[in-house]
């Protein structure tokens, strides 16, 4: 089959939504599919072996989408167009996918910038409205875009996303040395990663090691990620507690190390489309702490995870001192939850969706 993709997320930083990509397009390669890789540039982007790369440079790439796309889709006699970051064109030629990650800035307005709002509210809207399937990455997510957009549930399919294999218990001496060199940690401490934003609700995560430091333990919490939108005020905050260690951005084996090192893992987000850093985690063999009522949280993590119901500090600090207790059937069950997110059964999954809309 010939799959057309709108890659110009290969263009731009490293993050979620490439590797999502990234990761998908390797195995359909891998499977004998013939991908073409279509992005507004002339400059290469991220290599991805097998598939052909489309680059033409456009001025403006509603232009790129609304004029080029269509004509090259109907040279090209594709099967299909696949919109990994939810945009299609207004008129197409070919049957159209697009994937819906997270529609949380819609369930908590404010949380997001107005401009990112807006263009859900437009532009993301219109193309899950008009697209023959919708990839929906959770039960939560497919609820949302029922629900705020109108979709017919018969043109949504969900698909969860994948854990890389290099996840994977490891020597944990050797990553706290790591980390104790790289980010200058001592001690248990507990990981977080993510942009720092309201959405993540860690308040509650700092509130809860202050509670534990005023009583006499010793463990910190580690944020992992940069100040995404208003989030400035949590990292002034968490610097003033005197109990987190703020590390930045990290890198992909930096993160593996944090990870293996960190005695427990903490995601107390108001809303996620998916929760992928907690899986990672479990995938390591680090007990992992989730919010309820946080999205798809419970959805993808729960029967892996403790799941604190209260956003209140006490709470918050039981749930993950008993977490990092390190219990053996905790750890069991994390690891064997997160073994069954994989990219093969992912992109298999994926390519489903791909040919049901191709036929229809």
């Amino acid at each position: 089959m010939r799959i057309a993709i709108d890659a110009n997320v290969l263009e731009g930083k490293w993050g979620g939504i490439p590797k999502y990509l990234d990761r998908i397009a390797r195995e359909l390669i891998g499977m004998g599919q013939e991908l073409h890789l279509l992005a507004n540039t002339r400059r290469p982007v991220r290599e991805v072996p097998g598939a052909v790369r489309v680059r033409v440079r456009v001025k403006g790439t509603s232009v790129w989408r609304n004029a080029f796309l269509p004509l090259w889709l109907a040279q090209a006699r594709a099967d299909v167009l696949w919109a990994p970051e939810s945009v299609l064109p207004r008129r197409s030629p070919v049957p159209g996918v697009v994937t819906v990650h997270d529609l949380a800035m819609l369930r908590l307005p404010g949380t997001k910038s107005a401009e990112h709002e807006r263009r859900f509210r437009t532009s993301v809207r219109r193309s899950a409205r008009g697209a023959t399937r919708v990839i929906a990455v959770s039960r939560a997510t497919a609820r949302d875009v029922r629900e705020l957009w109108g979709v017919p549930a018969e043109r949504i399919r969900v698909v969860a996303l994948g854990v890389d294999e290099e996840f994977a218990p490891g020597d944990r001496d050797a990553a706290r040395a790591a980390v104790r060199a790289r980010f200058g940690i001592e001690g248990p401490f507990v990981l977080h990663v993510g942009a720092l934003e309201p959405r993540k609700g860690l308040e509650v995560l700092i509130d809860a090691a202050e509670l534990a430091a005023r009583e006499g333990s010793r463990w910190r919490v580690a944020l992992a990620g940069v100040p995404g939108f208003r989030g400035r005020e949590i990292a002034d905050a968490a610097r003033a507690s005197g109990v987190c260690s703020l590390l930045g951005p990290v890198r992909e084996h930096e993160l593996l190390e944090l990870y293996r090192a960190a005695d427990a893992y903490a995601a107390p987000a108001l809303y996620e489309g998916f929760g992928m850093t907690p899986l990672e985690a479990m995938a390591c063999g680090t007990p992992t702490v989730i919010a309820a009522g946080g999205g798809a949280l419970e959805e993808t993590s729960g029967p892996g995870a403790i799941v604190v119901g209260e956003r209140s500090p006490e709470a918050w600090r039981e749930g993950l001192e008993r977490a990092m207790s390190r219990p053996v059937e905790l750890i069991e069950r994390g690891l064997a939850h997160a073994a069954g997110f994989r990219w093969e059964r992912v992109a298999a999954q994926t390519l489903d969706v791909l040919s049901e809309a191709a036929a229809a």
